[in-house]
């Protein structure tokens, strides 16, 4: 009898320990596999270098263009025109540079468009005085093109923390399961334990046969619960294991042989000065926020340009000309003689195609100004809200800490007086339940916990792992 008193008494005590009998893989540890080798993180990684080469093509619009033409007729023995123009433009920011070879000869060409028979060089500049000044379609789209840059490596923080977050999730999914397994693990070894001894007692004639059966009744229980948790815990790592892969991308599963780290409330302290710290955080670097604002940057850009576009087009043009490809003359004649100038104006009349585009752009910048006002509050609030579930959570798992103690000492107390003959199976029984309640509320209380404090990281648009 206290060779059975005492080894209950030692299980009861160790129902509260959790068991390390396997190899440990952390959560640090899964991150770091998460962030090496999960195809969305790969996914992710490639969002900023799309964006690069969308800055590249639009770059385009500003790389020089060389172009030649030749034409020749000739009917009835005799030479029409033979002609051959040959042009380099390089864009500038503003206007573009423009030269080029000209050499038009025949019976039939206009006076105007004769040349010398060396041909005729031309190097000059075209510049906008009126609407593509101040900005173009070039430099809209150019810029548009930068802010997206700054957009893809927004979105690609979000899909990262999303990504991290539900890895977190999974891992202390997992967390509860192993934790309840082994409640249940121990509380199966206790009633076994128990139900052989009663037995035993009962053969001997000390125990009623009632004993017997209310401990056969509670061994059953316990190894119902036992299935059941085996399972849980076998199908959370499953789960989990959709989060590990090889260096090569082929998926993995988790060994059967690993368990989760223990968690560590006091590495996990949550205070106001951390709450300051990811609400400024939030505000400021927010992936959500962060988009938004480019957006509105890209609007404003695209405003700027429809604005533009209701002035009138004005372009100057002026080309030096020179005779073939000699020496170009050094005499202040040089701007003053042999040139092209020219000066083009043009104007819708209604302008409703300008003034469409204009009001439709800033329809859609009021839309995501406001967007922004209303989801900068929300980050705001989510965070508060999500710092307020840690901060209940930590004072649950203190409680629940005293209730699990409590009934711990109940348990052990009724042992003694079952041991006096005070007790009887029925009541050990009923005050165990209630300890392995106790323990599996306080395993489903750490799990909320753990989690409660990644999404706190999340919404301040962060992730625990780099925390």
């Amino acid at each position: 009898m206290k060779n059975l008193f005492s080894l209950l008494v030692a299980l009861v005590i160790h129902l509260n320990v959790f068991a390390q009998k396997d190899s440990i893989f952390s959560l640090s540890e899964l991150y770091s596999l998460v962030m090496t080798n999960h195809p969305v993180a790969k996914q992710a990684e490639l969002l900023p270098e799309q964006a690069r080469f969308e800055i590249r093509a639009a770059r385009g619009a500003f790389d020089p263009k060389l172009m030649l033409q030749f034409d020749e007729k000739e009917f009835d023995q005799k030479r029409y025109w033979n002609n051959m123009n040959s042009m380099l433009k390089v864009p500038a920011w503003i206007g573009e540079f423009k030269g080029g070879v000209e050499r038009n000869r025949g019976n039939f060409i206009s006076a105007s468009d004769n040349t010398p028979i060396s041909g005729l060089v031309s190097a000059g500049y075209s510049l906008p005085l009126g609407a593509g000044l101040l900005i173009d379609e070039r430099r809209s789209t150019l810029r548009q093109a930068q802010l997206m840059e700054e957009i893809s490596i927004a979105e690609k923080l979000k899909v990262i923390n999303k990504l991290l977050l539900e890895v977190a999730v999974d891992y202390w999914n997992w967390y509860l399961a192993y934790r309840q397994l082994i409640f249940i693990e121990e509380a199966y070894d206790l009633a076994s334990v128990r139900f052989d001894a009663v037995r035993e007692m009962t053969a001997y004639g000390s125990q009623s046969g009632l004993d017997t059966v209310e401990a056969f009744s509670n061994l059953a229980l316990r190894d119902v619960q036992l299935l059941q948790a085996s399972l849980n815990f076998k199908n959370s790592g499953l789960v989990l294991s959709n989060h590990i892969w090889d260096p090569d991308g082929l998926p993995m599963l988790l060994d059967s042989l690993y368990v989760p780290q223990e968690l560590n409330r006091k590495n996990r302290t949550i205070n106001s000065a951390l709450l300051d710290t990811l609400k400024n955080q939030a505000i400021s670097r927010h992936p959500d926020l962060i988009k938004l604002d480019a957006k509105i940057s890209q609007l404003d850009i695209e405003r700027r340009f429809r604005q533009e576009m209701l002035k009138p087009t004005i372009n100057l043009d002026y080309n030096f000309l020179q005779s073939g490809l000699g020496d170009i003359p050094t005499n202040n004649g040089l701007f003053l003689s042999n040139y092209k100038f020219g000066l083009s104006l043009g104007m819708p009349l209604l302008l409703r195609k300008e003034r469409g585009k204009l009001q439709s752009t800033k329809v859609k910048l009021s839309l995501a100004e406001l967007e922004l006002i209303n989801r900068r509050r929300n980050v705001e609030t989510e965070v508060i809200t999500r710092f307020n579930e840690v901060k209940n959570l930590e004072e649950l798992l203190s409680r629940q800490d005293l209730v699990l103690n409590a009934y711990r000492t109940l348990v052990l107390g009724e042992q003694e007086k079952f041991r006096n003959g005070e007790s009887s199976v029925f009541i050990i029984n009923a005050r165990e339940s209630k300890l392995v309640e106790a323990g599996m509320k306080l395993a489903e209380f750490e799990s909320k916990f753990a989690k409660s404090i990644a999404y706190l990281y999340w919404a301040s648009g962060l992730s625990e792992a780099n925390n």
